[in-house]
């Protein structure tokens, strides 16, 4: 039964990682592009900096992804979940949904 429980998590935290604001990596990105003005050394130090890019998206992956994803706000932008903005919708199911199922089920205090 733990195993079963444990396992939901996961996975649960998994598949709605995968997608969001990456607003760590989105950072330090940003933190790259202004360290120098020089597009030869921007590459330079994005390569240099390919272990704290790996930390950062983890981090987006594995924690803030899924806090956005669940509550329906990234909490480092302070903006709407990506999964919930407009988009061409080629196929519309909502209507025919609960409206419990329209929103984000958690949120935080």
């Amino acid at each position: 039964m733990k195993i079963k429980v444990l396992s939901t998590v996961i996975l649960s935290v998994l598949l709605s990682g995968c997608a969001g604001q990456m607003a760590v990596t989105k950072a330090t990105m940003e933190f790259n592009m202004d360290a120098v003005d020089n597009r030869y050394a921007r590459g330079s130090l994005t390569i240099l900096m390919a272990p704290v890019y790996a930390v950062t998206t983890v981090a987006d992956y594995g924690l803030f992804n899924p806090i956005e994803f669940w509550t329906g706000e990234n909490i480092l932008t302070d903006k709407k979940s990506i999964y919930d903005m407009e988009g061409k919708n080629y196929i519309e199911i909502n209507d025919d949904l609960d409206e419990s199922l329209k929103i984000a089920p958690i949120k935080l205090y």
